[in-house]
């Protein structure tokens, strides 16, 4: 596997609102065939969400696209930068270390991931990514996140068509204003997505090269 190409499960909700009781998934924004889903649990009263959509390319063109790690800040809102620490592509393991810019004045974050890509018995493929502790050094005037747990998963559909799913949630740690927690837990998704729609059509991913572990 080519060096700049690594699972990333990029940063999916970045947002904090603390509720009292678990929440209904509640449809927040239905637009452009992509639906994002906002909801709370009651074991983390952190904004949670899931975001689903179809792209008329096979699936290993929309699983490669996740996976080239160079090219990720150019669909992911926020990603300012994201670098391989480890990866053991025998067991499909990988560990990243990835950081947010947030507009001013709030400042930004970081987060060290471990993920693991997986394919299933029915064809889908799944990438799913926690938080870990790790004892790469903390920056200057940046917050490490130590909440984060976020999922990609591929379903064919037919021979070009693909559904992908992204579900997952973080404490962003410090404090954030409302109205950009309110923007972020719903437009965040919906813009990534939207990104992705063009980028899939890249030339770079006409002939997807996959992990022998996704193969």
């Amino acid at each position: 596997m080519n060096k700049k190409h690594i699972v990333l499960a990029t940063l999916l909700s970045l947002t904090s609102f603390v509720v009292t009781a678990a929440e209904a998934p509640k449809l927040s924004l239905h637009r452009n065939n992509i639906k994002v889903w906002t909801y709370q649990t009651e074991n983390n009263p952190v904004f949670q969400y899931k975001a689903e959509t179809t792209f008329d390319v096979p699936l290993e063109r929309a699983v490669a696209v996740v996976l080239d790690v160079e090219r990720t800040p150019q669909w992911v809102p926020y990603v300012g930068k994201a670098q391989l620490l480890s990866r053991d592509e025998k067991k499909g393991e990988f560990t990243l270390y990835m950081v947010l810019d947030f507009p001013f004045p709030l400042k930004d974050r970081d987060v060290v991931i471990k993920g693991k890509m997986t394919k299933n018995a029915d064809g889908s493929i799944s990438i799913k990514n926690n938080a870990v502790q790790n004892n790469y050094p903390e920056q200057p005037d940046i917050i490490r996140l130590t909440k984060y747990a976020g999922d990609w998963t591929f379903q064919k559909l037919a021979n070009n068509k693909v559904k992908v799913t992204t579900t997952g949630y973080a404490d962003p740690a410090g404090a954030i204003p409302l109205s950009f927690v309110n923007m972020f837990v719903q437009q965040q998704p919906y813009q990534m997505l939207m990104k992705m729609k063009k980028e899939i059509y890249n030339p770079l991913y006409a002939q997807p090269k996959l992990p022998d572990v996704l193969k």
